[in-house]
Formats: structure tokens, C-alpha cells, sequence
């Protein structure tokens, strides 16, 4: 159960900001309403992310499928970052 809860943490943590980076460089708005958006939406992926981290039957399976998420994410955001 520890090991669930460390994976929703840490790969939750990475995943939520992960996701944001890429929704605010995807979208051509202000800074300041990037901003807002991300903070409204960081919280809400990291507790989500948590709580998917208990649906897993072991911490194993738990830590791989939220790789698989997170991986494509940080690519995404090496490739826009690299386009900016």
C-alpha cells in the first residue's frame, strides 16, 4: 500500500505538471491566464493521479501503467519545448 502511495505521489507530482507544461504550450493565450489554468488544474491531476494509483492490485502494476502515461507526456514537452 506504501509503495501505491509513493508511486501517486512522485509519478502523480510529475504527471500533473507534466500535463499542464504541455496544455500551456499547446494553447495561444496570456501568460497570466496559463497561469490561472494551470494552478486550477495541477491540484485536481496530482489527487486523480493518486487515487488511479489505488486501483492497481500491486505497486508494481501501479508504478508501470503510470510510466506509460508519464512518458509520452515528458516527450511531448521535450518536442514543444524544442520547437518554442
Amino acid at each position: 500500500m506504501w509503495s501505491r502511495t509513493f508511486a501517486g505521489l512522485i509519478i502523480g507530482l510529475l504527471l500533473s505538471v507534466s500535463l499542464v507544461l504541455n496544455l500551456n504550450l499547446l494553447l495561444p493565450i496570456k501568460e497570466d491566464t496559463m497561469l490561472l489554468i494551470g494552478l486550477l488544474l495541477a491540484f485536481p491531476l496530482w489527487a486523480g493521479t493518486q487515487v488511479w494509483s489505488y486501483c492497481f492490485t500491486s505497486a508494481k502494476r501501479a508504478w508501470f501503467k503510470l510510466s506509460l502515461v508519464l512518458i509520452p507526456s515528458v516527450l511531448v514537452n521535450a518536442v514543444l519545448l524544442a520547437l518554442r
